[in-house]
């Protein structure tokens, strides 16, 4: 009698230690899941915030191209003409001032056909949190020739391979032709889910977008 139960507990015993490993092996798969879907949604959470930040830069972008149009393009028929390179500064979004470094020179070189092209670079924290980084292309294209007798010039083409250089990301073989008298103008607008100060930290989500008109 006493073998018989004492078989009895041993069995019993086995019993709840496979049930317990069962039910402790489902409480780690849950707990994995249920981890791998709080990074998930956190990725996500990051992920969009990037990206608004990364729209929101485009926006400004646009507004800055838009109201600092004279300063950027220039006026071929000025007296003296306008300094496309100057500082651009001094046009508010998110409530923030534009710094923004003064206009760099693209080397004529670069270049094909009448006309200049000029560079941006500037960025705005604003959220708290967000940061929009832009770089800013414009070509400019003659409408005359240059010289004692101006005809309408021939426009302006920027190489796919310097705006590779100056704009990461940039498509490969996308020449940009201006006509004569227009301006081109291609932004590449990042966004950041943290601050400009903190934007190389660990754990930095950046997303990026491009608009050519």
């Amino acid at each position: 009698m006493a073998d018989k139960t004492h078989k009895q507990t041993g069995f019993a015993l086995l019993v709840s230690i496979i049930v317990v490993s069962v039910v402790i092996s489902i409480g780690l798969v849950l707990l994995d899941v249920t981890t791998k879907q709080l990074r998930l949604s956190s990725n996500s959470t990051d992920s969009e915030q990037a990206f608004h930040a990364a729209n929101a830069g485009m926006e400004c972008a646009r507004y800055v191209r838009r109201n600092a149009r004279l300063q950027i393009e220039g006026d071929e028929f000025a007296s003296p003409r306008l300094d496309p390179a100057q500082d651009i500064s001094g046009v508010f979004c998110f409530g923030e001032q534009v710094v923004a470094e003064a206009g760099t020179n693209v080397d004529v070189d670069d270049l094909a056909g009448e006309g200049q092209a000029f560079a941006y670079q500037y960025e705005i924290s604003w959220g708290g949190d967000r940061c929009s980084e832009i770089t800013m292309g414009v070509a400019v294209a003659n409408l005359l020739t240059e010289g004692p007798n101006p005809v309408e010039a021939g426009g302006l083409t920027v190489s796919s391979a310097l705006l590779q250089e100056r704009l990461p990301g940039y498509p490969p073989d996308q020449d940009i032709d201006c006509p004569a008298g227009s301006s081109c103008t291609v932004i590449l607008a990042k966004g950041y889910n943290r601050s400009c100060a903190d934007k190389n930290s660990f754990g930095t989500v950046q997303r990026e977008v491009l608009l050519e008109f």
